[in-house]
């Protein structure tokens, strides 16, 4: 009788520790679609704000197969925003239809959020190899000479690169 119950709870064991490996697969695969680019603002001394990094180049082929999404942190004490000018973000209509609007997303201090961006400006045919720029900055904290950071749009195969 001993014998069978060690069995038992042996076996009960490894099914429990099946289940959990399972279920977190299953989740961290639902939390992996799209591809997320990470934004995170920074004060500078002369009262501007930057968001970093300031160069970001994604691939339309690869990069934008199951949606894109900037999470946008602000580590700041400071309320920032962050607009990307030609770029619109997906968002909830009152019906539960999807509108596209501007890409302008307020983050209050010490917070984050997650936005999906709408694939309108680059869905239909572009010329391979093309290149298009997003201009991104914080209309609230910007600099006399501010350049802003910049998205670039590359219309062929390739991978991710960041440039600080």
């Amino acid at each position: 009788m001993a014998v069978t119950k060690c069995r038992w709870r042996r076996g009960v064991s490894l099914v429990s520790v099946l289940i959990v490996g399972l279920t977190w697969m299953l989740s961290a695969n639902q939390v992996a679609r799209g591809s997320e680019f990470r934004f995170v603002v920074e004060d500078l001394p002369d009262h501007s704000a930057a968001w970093l990094p300031s160069e970001v180049v994604i691939h339309t082929d690869t990069d934008l197969r199951d949606g894109l999404i900037f999470l946008l942190v602000n580590p700041t004490v400071r309320t920032h925003v962050f607009m990307v000018e030609g770029l619109y973000e997906q968002v909830a209509g009152e019906q539960g239809d999807v509108i596209n609007k501007p890409l302008r997303v307020t983050v209050a201090p010490e917070d984050s959020v997650r936005t999906l961006v709408s694939p309108a400006p680059w869905e239909g045919s572009r010329e391979r190899g093309g290149v298009e720029e997003f201009r991104f900055f914080c209309p609230l904290h910007r600099g006399d000479i501010d350049t802003g950071g910049t998205i670039r749009m590359v219309h062929h195969g390739g991978t991710i690169r960041t440039v600080q």
